[in-house]
């Protein structure tokens, strides 16, 4: 074992990579039903980004029982007179053939003739005889029209039905190997009414979703249990009848030019008429689909109406379906997630006009299979030889190929290879042949993430894990948004705990306060006891730093209030009286120092610098100035959109330069409000008094503000703060005064 596992073994990527490899080609061998889908699906994501492109030259159209004919003709079913009209009119029109994407399968309730029958349990039979002899029945009317026409209708597989099966209109040959045998079997069958059976010149199945809930490929011809022959499509059948050919010719394997080495490997083909339609070995014509396109409906209301443009109509095969929503026969394809049902027949005989099919060739299994095994032992040859920059571009290449050889085999030449598995697979062994190296980089980086992060933030660990050459002293200066938070009243509300107790509330009061921080992409410089430094834009970039901080300022106030009430609740169950928990937050923007400082023994990532000092004494001023969050006028600047009132111009312990403190009040909602409006209104002719020295106009404005205070909903002290001032001002006037506060503490 020591031989196969050693720590620096090369061996052990060579063995794991040539056991990927293995175990894929065993799978792709075997080909289970998972696999199949993973290719449909890939082959769906092709359709959607080069779908088929309509034509809209080529004579197919659907005359659509929209929402408009029901609403201008009735619920459907509709009585067979005015599908008889329709037929009418669009044999009127040219149409070259009629395919009804609907069942006829009872006679028809609505018409006279029956209701009359119904009569016989007041009359004598022979008067009710004479009566329904008298008026046409619906059925027939339709019959009629269909007889003057060449209508195809259809019928519907049904597990439950044990009727007799639909009529056949056509004869069967076949080339090669009997096509019975690869053909899906259907238990049931639910079809027309012989009367319009009868009159018409075909009959072609409507199921399309016998496969699963994405349509991708529709049989064209089926076996019904118990019976001989085989049934066609509605859309191959109405195709048959628009060329009036007789018979439906199945190429299989064994045929003459078809290579099969003694395999039965299925249909290759149906030929009617002219046209000859390439399928898969089960006889289904792959959809290639252009998406729901208007332009190939007409509504059946201009048709009833005689509203349709004939050119529209002439000489195209037209099937009659419907869109409309409560009827439920829409279906999901590779491209819309809800298309009408009678769309996908349209689609299929375009397709077959056209000569534009999707095929997944005969040797697309085993091109696959080589290319894997080929590729696959190339690349567990050059693991162990290859430096990983090269071998990565080695593997970059070969997945993708196998990535865009089978686009491009798709979208010029209308061919299937699978660009999943492939690709993946080769993806796995280059991943699993790396691993070993990876996992060594990932110890490292565990090891450094186990010694830092416990007092660094997130963000720093893993940017030292992932560069352990910046685990050194300096720094670099940048521009970061720095906050200072307090809690007031600290010393008051320890009194209440024992040790044990007083850690608890620390801890609850810290940890949520840290996660906005940390969420708000924060670093957590330090805790100082109650409080916490915080910072923004280091050692990572973030956008709007100044922004974030705010947020996560305004959050952690929310916040302290719903702690603020659990802890009153948890008081009173205790019997003891409620200090409410407030704090101040400091912020400010500017260019700082930021880096590892320290010694060699201890360091920690951190920022020093004026404006970092500055947010410092801007929260020690928000006990003073009766408020919750103060920012610096950078951070205002920073912040155009947010609720923020200037509260003074002052100049804090230790700076000699006055600096603009402002009150965050709220976000950018509350920015927009009227109310916060004519409260920075009132706040700035305030302010004017003030600091010219217009200390008793000053002192007269304070009520204005505070009512304006109230009305934005901001709670404070400042402005009795401001009256007390301002009072003292009025009775000792200096005579130097310049509008600037000087603060007596930090």
């Amino acid at each position: 074992m020591r031989w196969l596992l050693g720590r620096n073994n090369v061996r052990l990527p060579w063995i794991v990579s040539l056991l990927v490899l293995f175990g894929a080609l065993a799978l792709r061998a075997g080909d289970p039903e998972g696999l199949s889908r993973l290719r449909d699906f890939a082959f769906d994501t092709y359709q959607r980004l080069k779908p088929r492109t309509y034509n809209p030259q080529t004579p197919v159209r659907i005359v659509d029982i929209d929402e408009a004919a029901l609403a201008e003709h009735g619920q459907w079913p509709w009585p067979r007179t005015i599908v008889a009209k329709l037929v009418d009119r669009l044999t009127e029109k040219g149409a070259a053939v009629i395919a009804f994407d609907v069942l006829f399968s009872e006679p028809d309730r609505s018409s006279i003739s029956r209701m009359v029958r119904s009569l016989v349990s007041y009359t004598d039979p022979e008067t009710v005889q004479r009566l329904a002899a008298a008026i046409q029945d619906n059925d027939q009317v339709l019959a009629d029209a269909m007889a003057q026409s060449t209508v195809v209708l259809g019928f519907g597989f049904d597990l439950n039905a044990r009727l007799e099966p639909p009529r056949r209109y056509h004869g069967v040959a076949f080339a090669g190997d009997d096509p019975s045998q690869f053909l899906p079997v259907q238990q049931g069958a639910v079809k027309a009414i012989p009367i319009l059976e009868a009159a018409a010149k075909g009959n072609g199945s409507v199921n399309t979703d016998l496969g699963g809930a994405v349509i991708r490929r529709v049989p064209m011809l089926y076996r019904l249990a118990g019976q001989e022959g085989l049934f066609p499509a509605l859309a191959i059948e109405a195709l048959r009848v628009g060329q009036d050919a007789s018979t439906y010719v199945v190429k299989s394997s064994g045929a003459s030019s078809e290579l099969s080495f003694g395999v039965k490997s299925g249909i290759v083909a149906i030929r009617t008429g002219d046209l000859e339609v390439p399928t898969d070995a089960h006889g289904r014509l792959a959809l290639y689909d252009t998406g729901h396109r208007a332009e190939r409906y007409v509504s059946a209301r201009d048709v009833l109406d005689g509203k349709a443009p004939p050119d529209r109509l002439e000489g195209n095969v037209v099937f009659v379906g419907t869109s409309a929503i409560g009827l439920k026969d829409l279906r999901a394809t590779p491209i819309d997630s809800a298309v009408a049902g009678v769309e996908v027949h349209a689609q299929l005989a375009e397709q077959m006009l056209e000569q534009k099919f999707l095929s997944r060739p005969d040797f697309a299994d085993g091109a696959e299979l080589l290319y894997l095994a080929a590729i696959g032992a190339l690349f567990v040859f050059l693991l162990p030889r290859l430096a990983a920059g090269r071998m990565a571009i080695t593997a970059a290449v070969f997945i993708a190929i196998g990535l865009v050889v089978p686009w491009i085999a798709f979208s010029r030449y209308d061919l299937l290879f699978d660009p999943i598995y492939p690709p993946v697979t080769l993806a796995a062994i280059y991943v699993s042949g790396t691993a070993l190296a990876f996992m060594r980089t990932e110890r490292e980086r565990s090891a450094i993430r186990g010694a830092f992060g416990l007092y660094l933030s997130p963000d720093v660990v893993e940017q030292l894990a992932r560069h352990p050459e910046l685990l050194q002293l300096g720094g670099e200066m940048r521009e970061i948004t720095v906050m200072f938070t307090d809690v007031r009243g600290f010393t008051r509300i320890s009194e209440q705990f024992d040790p044990h107790g007083l850690t608890r509330f620390m801890n609850r009061f810290l940890t949520p306060m840290t996660d906005l921080v940390l969420g708000h992409r924060g670093t957590i410089d330090k805790y100082m006891g109650d409080a916490i430094m915080a910072f923004w834009n280091a050692p990572l970039a973030v956008d709007g730093h100044a922004a974030r901080a705010c947020d996560t300022a305004l959050a952690m106030q929310e916040r302290l209030r719903i702690l603020n009430e659990e802890w009153r609740v948890e008081a009173e169950a205790e019997g003891r009286h409620h200090l409410p928990v407030n704090i101040g937050i400091g912020l400010n923007t500017g260019m700082a120092s930021v880096g590892n400082f320290g010694s060699t023994q201890r360091f920690t990532y951190s920022c020093l610098g004026d404006d970092v000092n500055l947010a410092s004494r801007l929260e020690g001023q928000c006990k003073a100035y009766g408020v919750g969050i103060i920012i610096g006028d950078k951070t205002r600047m920073a912040v155009p959109g947010y609720a923020v009132l200037e509260l003074d111009l002052i100049t804090v312990k230790g700076k000699s330069e006055p600096e603009r403190m402002h009150v965050l009040m709220g976000g950018i909602e509350l920015a927009q409000t009227p109310a916060y409006h004519e409260l920075v209104r009132r706040q700035a002719a305030f302010l004017a008094q003030y600091r010219s020295g217009g200390f008793a106009e000053a002192l007269e404005l304070i009520a204005a503000c505070q009512e304006a205070a109230e009305s934005v909903g901001w709670r404070q002290g400042y402005y009795e703060m401001m009256r007390a001032r301002v009072d003292s001002l009025i009775d000792d006037s200096p005579t130097d005064w310049t509008g600037v506060y000087v603060a007596r503490e930090k």
